[in-house]
């Protein structure tokens, strides 16, 4: 079961939720977990309350904007479609970000990648609806040790220019 972290320096996504006035609770993880598996099973939770934060990035920049990135966020015990992330965006050729694009806009390393708090603030949210039907979520903190719970209307309000719709496969 989970603890209460004791956290040195708080993270950027946890500054983030504190600037925007989102009240959550630090869970301690008993070690480093990677995929929302590891972290449902290690805090005790329903898989689908792990959410996954998920960076594809689009064949081509809209309108000759500077970041072909977009962030997706999906249940933990779901898969991401990229056919209805394209039909989203209009762009067939959309694909997941490569590791080194991932670390590099988020700021984070693969598997601790959190809904917020990136290194470039210019990367839009779309969130899958059923995290909506969730009583809370978990999202990463930034850290592989550490996971935030919050009510997944907040962390919906939290994700920069968020858009809900059906992302996942069915």
């Amino acid at each position: 079961m989970s603890k209460k972290a004791k956290v040195g320096a708080k993270t950027m996504p946890m500054r983030a939720l504190d600037d925007k006035g989102i009240p959550y609770v630090v869970h301690q993880q008993s070690s480093k977990q990677y995929t929302a598996e590891g972290v449902a099973e290690d805090l005790g939770v329903p898989v689908a309350q792990v959410v996954k934060a998920m960076l594809v990035q689009r064949s081509a920049n809209p309108s000759g904007g500077s970041n072909p990135f977009v962030l997706f966020v999906i249940p933990g015990d779901r898969r991401l479609s990229l056919k209805k992330v394209g039909a989203a965006l209009g762009d067939k050729k959309v694909q997941l970000a490569s590791q080194r694009d991932v670390e590099r806009v988020t700021g984070f390393q693969v598997g601790a990648v959190s809904v917020l708090g990136f290194r470039r603030e210019d990367v839009p949210g779309f969130v899958d609806q059923h995290v909506l039907e969730l009583e809370q979520v978990i999202i990463s903190a930034g850290r592989p040790d550490i996971g935030l719970a919050l009510v997944p209307g907040d962390m919906v309000r939290a994700i920069a220019g968020n858009q809900v719709g059906d992302f996942c496969e069915d």
